[in-house]
């Protein structure tokens, strides 16, 4: 009993424990990377989305470093700021919405600016901040910071992954349509609604110091799923479309190819490349490409098909000179480019391709043959003559029962009335005796 008692104590600490650790065992946390310098502007970090409006956040434990902050919308809930302090942090908060409530953590780490970082010198003009990359979903927003000395304006524009297509960010609307720009000629750039096609992008920022000019490095716009996972080269399967041409409203071919190319025309930009699809046997599907003219010329058109993915290996599609083509693929799996011209007052530009469009139809599926249910039916029991049922059959077994209980019990007491008298007999002969 003594050890008992001595043991109790111990038994009830532990417990404590294992209560109190277990929610911190049972907590996970986006890690939102480690590469944050003190001093240095965040940018806009997203680490939590929901396809439900947000009534209420309520943070239930961590913190935050000096400078830094948790910012919310109706979807989502972001880490912004310039950090002060070195270290990692953690910090969970509770987020409600119509139907019900779930935790949302963040992690991150913040050290010191690195010794061989130092600013970036362009003539005059001393560039100190470069805007950093940034991961959104479809629809979500994003931040981008950049910084220099000695510079009288800033102005932001997007440049294509292969640098052969640039869109300033006034302009942006109108290559991708949907986009909101806000901070123009500011230190800080914010886009939101963010489309698809700008997934691959780069941000950069373009410094003015009279005639003279200089550019950050770009910062890239990587498009993420649900999962948070990059987008760029996975398949992407949609429902055919046969009725209905969705670049309908693309430039269509004006018949330049007959004029020289002049290698100091402006080039046309591809703000939409053609996707990859895969499509059902006879299903037919239009591709597409958005192209603009940076001089307000006219644009022309030709697609182009391989059954490898090598543009030198392409052929000319007779025909095929509009900005959207419908593909005509009986089977297997081929390639398709488009290259567009930019003409402008007899100019003929070199020609500007885009990337390679996969298509696939898909292997039609062999059923598997279903067997032919074969029905048996169920054999009818013969009667047997005779035969009780079962419950009379208990009935009567349960009453021969009865029956020789109660004969057991009835010779049972014959025979102790029986053993009683013999007893008062021999007692009664035993004292006459005496007598």
């Amino acid at each position: 009993m003594k050890m008992i008692r001595k043991r109790l104590p111990l038994i009830l600490a532990l417990c404590l424990c294992v209560a109190v650790l277990l929610p911190g065992m049972c907590a996970s946390a986006e890690n939102i990377g480690t590469n944050y310098h003190v001093g240095e502007e965040m940018g806009w970090i997203q680490f939590y989305s929901t396809r439900l409006p947000i009534v209420s956040i309520e943070q239930t434990s961590g913190y935050l470093p000096t400078g830094v902050e948790m910012q919310w919308d109706d979807y989502g809930l972001y880490i912004t700021g310039v950090p002060s302090q070195i270290g990692s942090y953690i910090a969970e908060y509770l987020v409600s919405t119509e139907e019900g409530a779930a935790y949302a953590s963040v992690s991150f780490g913040v050290t010191a600016q690195p010794a061989t970082e130092a600013p970036v010198y362009y003539d005059d003009i001393e560039i100190t901040k470069s805007p950093t990359g940034e991961r959104v979903e479809v629809g979500g927003s994003a931040k981008f910071v950049a910084r220099a000395n000695n510079a009288e304006r800033i102005e932001w524009r997007l440049v294509s992954n292969d640098t052969t297509n640039t869109v300033h960010c006034k302009d942006a609307a109108e290559y991708f349509p949907g986009i909101q720009v806000a901070g123009l000629g500011t230190e800080t750039l914010v886009l939101s609604n963010i489309p698809k096609s700008l997934d691959g992008w780069r941000v950069e920022a373009q410094f003015w110091n009279g005639n003279k000019h200089a550019e950050s490095y770009g910062a890239e716009v990587t498009i993420v799923d649900d999962n948070g996972s990059p987008i760029r080269n996975q398949t992407t399967v949609r429902e055919p479309v046969a009725t209905e041409n969705p670049f309908s409203f693309s430039t269509p071919s004006v018949g330049s190819a007959d004029l020289p190319v002049d290698n100091e025309a402006r080039t046309a930009n591809i703000s939409v490349q053609p996707e990859s699809v895969t499509l059902q046997p006879g299903d037919s599907y239009t591709i597409g490409v958005i192209a603009t003219s940076p001089n307000n010329g006219t644009l022309s058109y030709q697609w182009y098909s391989a059954a490898v993915n090598n543009r030198s290996a392409a052929l000319p599609i007779s025909g095929a000179s509009d900005a959207s083509y419908t593909i005509n693929q009986p089977d297997g799996t081929a390639y398709y480019w488009v290259a567009v011209w930019n003409t402008k007052d007899g100019a003929r530009s070199q020609a500007v391709y885009s990337e390679a469009a996969e298509v696939t139809i898909a292997a039609p599926a062999t059923p598997t043959p279903v067997p032919t249910p074969v029905f048996t039916p169920a054999p009818t029991p013969t009667p047997r003559a005779g035969m009780p049922s079962s419950l009379n059959f208990q009935l009567v077994l349960f009453g021969i029962i009865g029956v020789l209980a109660l004969i057991a019990l009835i010779g049972l007491v014959i025979y102790l009335r029986a053993d009683s008298r013999q007893a008062k007999t021999e007692r009664e002969e035993n004292d006459s005796g005496k007598n």
